[in-house]
């Protein structure tokens, strides 16, 4: 998964973009709930390294792609279980059947949500909703007014982030799939 686009920002450029981007979507009320209460630090880092290969301008592995949004989709969203439990998730997942109807779709033709890499699962089991995206969207177009990206280098940039919407949400296509990772999403297990 590479793209086209020959995007021209350094090292130094992305890693600031980045940053900014993450404190504003971590400040903005909106969408704040969804990140978990990691050091920002180590959240940035991972989505750094992700968003480099993303952008980069020679094809980049699948396999090394999905261990990139493994790392980033669990340093933002992955919720520590640091008292031991009686009761857990498994428990009440049928309660989400009850009160919504089957989320995660089933061999009757019901929509899946299907997990770009094996941790976007601790993003899906936020149940985001597409207004989410769009504030990240919002917040990454001032991010770059305020950076003074060129206008074309920022337009293409919305438009490349904006694409991956659909497989952000659970309705895509898993990055890299094979025996020891599932793309299929359930709520309880």
């Amino acid at each position: 998964m590479s793209n086209s686009l020959k995007f021209n920002l350094d090292d130094h450029m992305l890693a600031e973009l980045v940053a900014i981007w993450y404190a504003k979507m971590r400040d903005d009320f909106r969408i704040n709930r969804y990140f978990y209460d990691r050091p920002i630090a180590d959240q940035i880092a991972s989505l750094k390294n992700l968003m480099r290969a993303l952008l980069a301008n020679q094809t980049v592995d699948p396999a090394t792609l999905s261990r990139l949004a493994d790392e980033a989709f669990t340093a933002a969203f992955a919720r520590g279980n640091a008292k031991p439990s009686l009761v857990n998730n498994r428990d009440f997942a049928f309660l989400g059947a009850l009160m919504n109807g089957n989320i995660v779709g089933d061999d009757d033709g019901t929509p899946r949500l299907t997990l770009l890499c094996p941790a976007h699962s601790h993003f899906l089991r936020l149940q985001p909703v597409d207004d989410v995206y769009d504030v990240a969207l919002e917040l990454l177009q001032a991010t770059l007014e305020q950076l003074k990206i060129a206008d074309e280098t920022a337009v293409r940039l919305i438009n490349f982030v904006a694409l991956g919407k659909k497989s952000l949400m659970g309705r895509g296509e898993p990055i890299f799939d094979d025996e020891e990772h599932s793309s299929r999403f359930s709520t309880h297990g």
